[in-house]
């Protein structure tokens, strides 16, 4: 995270106030008790080679996808306020810039300004990376993303888990970039696959 945030903060002139506090923030948010997937060490870690070289808007919005997170919450509207917290707070005067970061989070209220149809397929291939990891690894997250389950839910969590590894299953292809599926694309169906008999399982 570090390096990524040193980047942002180069780019947008922070002050080092402001870079100490906003980094800060990012790492308590990162590593609060019930997260053991969404976090620095994991989440982060595993996004930062491919962050060095993108843009900024895509290097904010990848912190900012899960500064609040809650398995069993939509936190779209929370993590895009929080991105206007940070601006005003920052004194970023970069309206354009605001408005890409949010509507990478979800928020499709915003207008698009400069945001290209690139980084919105890059940043999706992104956040779906994990899928592609080594077969030992995944099993260790597909584990933390079940940990971070509410135990009275894990039953709901399982089924719908299912569901959305069955439609990712059936689509021509996980990822939308060249790059991201020619690395990852096959082991990413063969670790979906595996999941899914697994859950068929239980």
């Amino acid at each position: 995270m570090d390096s990524v945030w040193e980047n942002i903060s180069t780019a947008l002139e922070l002050s080092p106030d402001t870079s100490d506090r906003w980094l800060a923030k990012l790492r308590a948010q990162y590593a609060q008790s019930h997260r053991h997937y969404h976090t620095d060490s994991e989440l982060i870690r595993r996004k930062v080679p491919h962050l060095m070289g993108s843009s900024i808007c895509i290097q904010l919005a990848a912190l900012f996808q899960y500064y609040h997170f809650e398995a069993d919450k939509d936190c779209v509207a929370r993590n895009c306020e929080a991105v206007g917290e940070f601006f005003a707070d920052a004194k970023v005067e970069n309206r354009t810039l605001e408005a890409n970061v949010k509507r990478l989070l979800g928020n499709m209220q915003m207008e698009a300004g400069d945001l290209s149809e690139d980084d919105v397929q890059y940043f999706q291939d992104l956040d779906l990376l994990v899928l592609g990891i080594s077969a030992e690894e995944y099993k260790q997250y597909t584990q933390q993303l079940r940990n971070e389950c509410p135990a009275e839910d894990v039953s709901s969590y399982d089924k719908m888990r299912l569901k959305l590894l069955q439609t990712l299953s059936r689509i021509p292809s996980i990822y939308m970039t060249k790059e991201f599926s020619e690395r990852f694309e096959n082991v990413a169906r063969a670790n979906i696959e595996q999941e899914i008999k697994d859950l068929q399982s239980k």
